[in-house]
């Protein structure tokens, strides 16, 4: 991933993290996007350059970027596994492969790389990333659940 293209990453990620937090009932919306903010600045302090993590773009085979991904090895209490933060793409190439090509190719590094899987979070209101998961192979390890009774 470019400059340009993380900074345009970063900015989009930091605002819709903030609105799924809130969508879950996890942050107050008045306060949402100062905590995205503060989890981005804790989780990438060099930006694109951050030891370790992985920021890539998503290319077809014609060159164009139709996606992202973001990933970094990390101690789980599961074991040693990659943990993908973010992954998406852009909503004209869905349904086209490329998030199932790009799992499979994290997958493969953890394999290479002796892990014992890759672990990620996802929303529980983002039914088809869900689904995509799941028919990826991932199983649902902790889910957290809200009943709103304030109206």
């Amino acid at each position: 991933m470019d400059e340009s293209t993380y900074d345009a990453w970063r900015q989009a990620t930091v605002r819709e993290y903030a609105d799924e937090k809130v969508a879950a009932g996890a942050w107050l919306a008045a306060e949402a996007a100062e905590r995205s903010e503060a989890e981005f600045r804790t989780l990438l302090p060099d930006g694109r350059m951050t030891e370790d993590h992985q920021l890539r773009s998503m290319i077809d085979e014609s060159g164009e970027r139709v996606g992202h991904a973001w990933y970094v090895a990390e101690d789980r209490p599961v074991g040693r596994v990659i943990f993908v933060y973010d992954i998406a793409v852009s909503p004209e190439h869905r349904r086209k492969g490329h998030a199932q090509a790009a799992l499979r190719a994290i997958e493969d590094d953890a394999r290479a790389m002796g892990y014992i899987g890759v672990q990620l979070h996802v929303f529980g209101g983002n039914t088809g990333a869900r689904e995509l998961y799941r028919k990826a192979g991932y199983a649902e390890t902790d889910v957290m659940m809200l009943k709103r009774v304030d109206g």
